[in-house]
């Protein structure tokens, strides 16, 4: 019957040879383009596979309406049923594949209360405009209906992210202290005007249309991408460059290929490199070996290099500020080239200097993309640190400091980067001269911008620290840039409904890294409100959505603010303060411990996290908070000693009176004879002399902002007293505690 039918077309029927694809190309060329777009959009929203067929068909559907022809503006849709049923330019219905929607109940399936709609993500197309198809996770089950309403739609380049929003603006940001919408009511009898109304959708302008032939091509990812850019002479100088620097390191030796040696490839990698202001610096192009292909064993050891902790940077900057000390800043180019290989590795000449000769580069030194290379690297630096009389720090093995006629000069490296203070200018300049003599490097004596934290000196010797550049970038990524402010991170009374979860869509995971960030770099005032928020992390609801957007309403209004370590006062005398929330986590009925360690006037580290255990009583989470506070203390004290040469005993400040008893009277009682034997650490460390304990009023207790939302007025005292404040009202500062 098909050999019938075929002959009646005018249709020859040819069958293929076995196992010779070719003979039959532009169809399998075409298979592979369908499984190609199907596999893009299954992946690009972390479907599950079993979407494969909906994700096939759409694909489908949308090329036969926009895909090439030898026509010219002709689809293929448009050639087999003809222009007139079919517009190029009708593009109207077209929806992205995932997007989060809602179907509408018609109300033969639903009771009077049941909800009118039910959230799903669309996946097909049913006929020309007949109706979209919908997939229901919950049930598992592909709805079809020509009633639905389409959220956010996201078309995302590699640099660029451009949002269409295709639902009315949410009314949250309307008010500046409130972060839901209003109830719905719960009649039945909503008008035709109101459905109407809701339905509608906003157009997004003109000139974003034909967006999606847009391919953002700022940063090549390939050398032909490079050299046919327009800015192709700097990327050819940036690759020279390279190159120029692998060869003075005598990186490699071209040798004819070893017999059952394996022979790595090696790539390219482009990117700009920006200033602490966003701006644009330079061109750099990094020639990457591959090195996901090596063996455990045979082609590397060890690969972990540690870097510097932000709290050490943070102590060493509150040291500077306090001892007027002088400040440089060193970055080394090419850093990993300069690491000596152990094993025996094998290189392909890099694309674009190939000699053609048939011979592969033999590695004496390490190349980025190395396993070993960190470490080798690591290997390195370390020893030139202590061929030059620098000891390495017990705290922090990225610390390192030296003494020359009662003159100190600490650096702290992370990577390729080191920040140098010392109480001696000429020692520093002494020290970054040896450094040029052995590394590449490029020196900073005015220093701006270390590990993300920007850095800004006062004339009196204080020292400024924030993240305002970082802060608009994190605003302008989620689109919160023009966001109503907000005077405090966390709401003040929270609530038990956080509502359905969030779309795969929501950019949950990406928004809580960023917050992340911030709080452990330079705002201890968001810790809480980031700590908790991270908890869902693995399945967000609508709720924790709009904390985490109150968080970033609330970095829209205090962007400019930062940690100030003053030069005087009490600076020097290290304060630690520990406060615990009981019970505060309704889910598990765990505590929240607070730890703040203040020196210098400012915060240098702090903690916001949920106990490990329940506990049965306030006595007895504010006894385990004060042990967490008082192993923090002991390696700070550890290492404020070695930067500042100075013996102090810190002080732990505890707002509960029973649990400082417990702390200092080891009674054996039946109300805390449970309690682990591993919280008792802080006895032993108060016996000692190590450390002190005295008690502070529960107004004054600064770690109280890191353990529970507070009103603005207590809010505001304490992040005062974290040292978080406005740079120009730096001078007006004055702690209240």
């Amino acid at each position: 019957e098909v050999r019938k039918c075929l002959e009646s077309k005018g249709i020859t029927l040819r069958i293929t040879m076995p196992y010779t694809p070719e003979q039959n190309g532009s169809a399998e060329r075409e298979n592979r383009t369908l499984v190609e777009s199907a596999r893009t959009m299954i992946h690009a929203g972390n479907f599950p596979i079993k979407l494969w067929a909906e994700a096939v068909n759409t694909a489908v559907y949308v090329l036969n309406r926009t895909g090439p022809t030898q026509v010219k503006d002709k689809s293929p849709m448009e050639l087999w049923k003809g222009s007139q049923t079919v517009s190029v330019h009708n593009f109207e219905h077209l929806r992205i594949f995932g997007t989060q929607c809602f179907v509408h109940v018609p109300k033969q399936t639903r009771k009077k209360w049941d909800k009118k709609s039910t959230e799903g993500i669309f996946v097909g197309y049913c006929g020309e405009k007949d109706g979209f198809r919908v997939w229901i996770p919950e049930s598992n089950k592909v709805l079809r209906s020509r009633d639905v309403i389409f959220g956010k739609e996201k078309i995302v380049s590699e640099k660029t992210q451009i949002t269409m929003t295709l639902t009315q603006k949410n009314s949250e940001e309307s008010e500046e202290n409130s972060d839901s919408d209003n109830n719905e009511g719960i009649t039945d009898d909503v008008s035709q005007e109101t459905e109407k109304s809701q339905r509608r959708i906003i157009r997004p302008p003109k000139y974003l249309e034909d967006y999606v032939y847009f391919a953002a091509c700022d940063i090549p990812t390939t050398v032909q991408a490079a050299i046919a850019s327009e800015k192709s002479e700097e990327w050819r100088n940036a690759m020279n460059e390279e190159i120029a620097s692998l060869k003075e390191n005598e990186t490699w030796k071209l040798v004819e290929p070893p017999q059952g040696k394996k022979i790595l490839n090696n790539r390219w990698v482009f990117r700009v490199k920006t200033n602490s202001e966003g701006d644009l610096e330079r061109y750099k192009a990094r020639l990457v070996i591959k090195g996901c292909s090596q063996r455990f064993g045979v082609d590397y050891e060890e690969t972990f290099s540690p870097v510097a902790r932000f709290d050490t940077v943070r102590i060493l900057l509150c040291t500077a500020a306090l001892k007027s000390m002088h400040m440089m800043q060193f970055d080394v180019k090419t850093a990993f080239l300069y690491g000596h290989l152990e094993e025996e590795v094998y290189m392909k000449q890099p694309e674009g200097y190939d000699d053609e000769t048939g011979r592969v580069c033999k590695l004496y030194r390490s190349l980025y993309g190395l396993k070993q290379a960190p470490r080798c690297w690591n290997k390195r630096l370390v020893s030139f640190l202590n061929k030059h009389s620098f000891n390495q720090s017990a705290a922090d093995p990225c610390l390192f400091w030296c003494e020359v006629n009662n003159q100190y000069m600490f650096v702290v490296i992370y990577v390729d980067d080191g920040l140098v203070i010392g109480t001696n200018y000429t020692d520093l300049c002494l020290f970054i001269s040896k450094l040029e003599n052995e590394f590449r490097i490029t020196v900073n004596e005015n220093v701006g911008c270390f590990l993300g934290l920007q850095i800004t000196r006062k004339e009196d010797g204080a020292i400024f620290v924030n993240q305002c550049a970082y802060i608009k970038k994190v605003l302008e990524r989620f689109n919160m840039l023009n966001a109503n402010p907000v005077k405090t991170p966390a709401e003040l009374v929270g609530t038990s409904d956080l509502g359905n979860k969030c779309a795969l869509s929501i950019p949950y995971r990406e928004a809580i890294g960023a917050l992340l960030y911030l709080s452990t770099g330079s705002r201890p005032d968001i810790a809480y409100a980031v700590s908790t928020a991270a908890e869902a992390v693995e399945n967000p609801c609508e709720g924790h959505w709009t904390a985490v957007k109150r968080i970033l309403r609330y970095l829209k209004g205090t962007m400019e603010m930062g940690l100030l370590y003053k030069n005087k006062g009490e600076g020097d005398l290290l304060r630690i303060y520990s406060d615990a929330d009981y019970a505060g986590d309704e889910s598990t009925r765990r505590s929240r411990t607070g730890i703040v360690c203040i020196y210098g006037d400012g915060a240098v580290t702090w903690k916001s996290q949920k106990q490990r255990s329940v506990v049965l009583s306030t006595t007895e989470a504010e006894y385990v908070a004060a042990c967490e506070a008082t192993k923090e203390a002991i390696w700070v004290n550890v290492l404020i000693g070695e930067t500042t040469k100075e013996n102090h005993i810190p002080t732990l400040f505890v707002d509960n009176a029973s649990a400082i008893k417990l702390c200092k009277n080891p009674e054996f009682h039946k109300r805390s004879k449970h309690i682990d034997v591993r919280f008792h650490f802080i006895r032993e460390k108060y016996n000692e002399g190590a450390i002190q304990i005295r008690h502070v009023p529960g107004s004054d207790q600064v770690a109280d902002v890191l353990t529970k939302p507070l009103s603005r007025e207590k809010f505001e005292k304490h992040r005062s007293n974290l040292g978080v404040v406005f740079l120009f009202r730096a001078a007006d500062f004055e702690r209240k505690c």
